[in-house]
């Protein structure tokens, strides 16, 4: 970030609500946080979600920022976390947890990093696309070769829960076809896919239609969910620059939770049964700053062009024509 104050420093402080007990709180550690989806998940797979979306950070913050951190540091930190978490799961609901890869080649890479495709007791890896040499007849090798084609995608019959995962807005097609099977009708959790990053892809030349969004990603319930944002505010008056950072959380049944780094920790500044549109959320933690005296009047002309002058949603948060099937997203 550029370089400035930040929460806890020269006089900058917040206002937050008195601490409630009855939140989740955001997690501390790492395992913390997989402990806090475990549960979350459960929860959610008792109460008869199918399609459920967790999302958080699979590294810190500072290799998640670190340019030398590569896609692959980041997919094999996720399938790390992902056997731990689906271990919990299998042994805490006594059922087989299948891991799926979007094709034969991440697979391996999975395989080889783990030692074995069964890594865990209750845990196994798979690819949802069988390789284009498993395809019958030559029209179907074809299109199984260029990734395309429904036939190709393939269930794990022992399996009685999914976990998708390193999954591109283009693969998300397949996800869809596994669940709209009559006979799939099991849970299928979206790990780490960062979905709002996908979604906003949508539409684009060579990816999915917009409808992906309305008729199925819809449909995925935010079980679990910690995105961090981070904010830069520029005073005329020192200290100049703020710097502030902020997290939307939340832990099924719970509400999801704005959150606003206080210097010490992460304090929640409002709650909300509807998830906040992420232009929102940046909103209501600004508006939880408090800057020293010099610089208010400044600050109240910047919150408000914080209001009118840039978009507060996103085409998917808007949904100005109405074309969404489901609300689970947003609950």
């Amino acid at each position: 970030m550029i370089k400035g104050s930040v929460v806890g420093e020269d006089g900058i402080t917040a206002v937050v609500p008195p601490p409630n007990e009855d939140l989740a709180p955001p997690p501390q550690t790492m395992a913390q946080c997989l402990q806090q989806a475990q549960d979350a998940t459960i929860q959610a797979i008792e109460d008869g979600d199918i399609l459920m979306d967790v999302e958080f950070p699979p590294l810190a913050a500072d290799l998640m920022d670190d340019p030398n951190t590569s896609a692959g540091d980041i997919a094999g930190a996720t399938t790390r976390l992902a056997i731990k978490y689906a271990a919990n799961i299998a042994q805490r609901l006594n059922k087989k947890v299948a891991i799926l890869y979007p094709d034969v080649p991440e697979l391996e890479n999975a395989v080889e990093q783990s030692g074995s495709n069964t890594p865990q007791p209750g845990v196994s890896l798979h690819s949802l696309r069988a390789s284009y040499t498993e395809a019958d007849g030559p029209v179907n090798m074809f299109f199984a070769f260029l990734g395309k084609g429904t036939e190709m995608v393939r269930e794990v019959p022992e399996a009685d829960i999914y976990v998708g995962l390193t999954f591109s807005a283009q693969e998300l097609p397949d996800v869809e076809e596994l669940d709209t099977r009559e006979q799939s009708k099991k849970p299928i959790i979206l790990f780490n896919l960062k979905l709002d990053t996908q979604r906003g892809d949508l539409g684009l030349p060579a990816f999915p239609p917009k409808d992906l969004q309305w008729r199925f990603l819809s449909r995925a319930k935010a079980v679990y969910f910690l995105r961090t944002r981070q904010y830069t505010l520029s005073l005329p008056e020192p200290p100049f620059v703020v710097n502030y950072q902020g997290a939307i959380f939340r832990q099924y049944p719970g509400p999801f939770q704005c959150l606003l780094d206080t210097g010490k920790t992460f304090r929640p500044v409002t709650t909300s049964e509807r998830r906040p549109a992420l232009g929102e959320f940046k909103e209501t933690i600004t508006k939880a700053l408090k800057i020293g005296d010099a610089a208010q009047e400044q600050e109240g002309r910047t919150r408000r062009f914080f209001r009118t002058g840039v978009m507060s949603r996103t085409w998917w948060e808007t949904d100005k024509d109405s074309e969404e099937l489901h609300t689970a997203w947003r609950e």
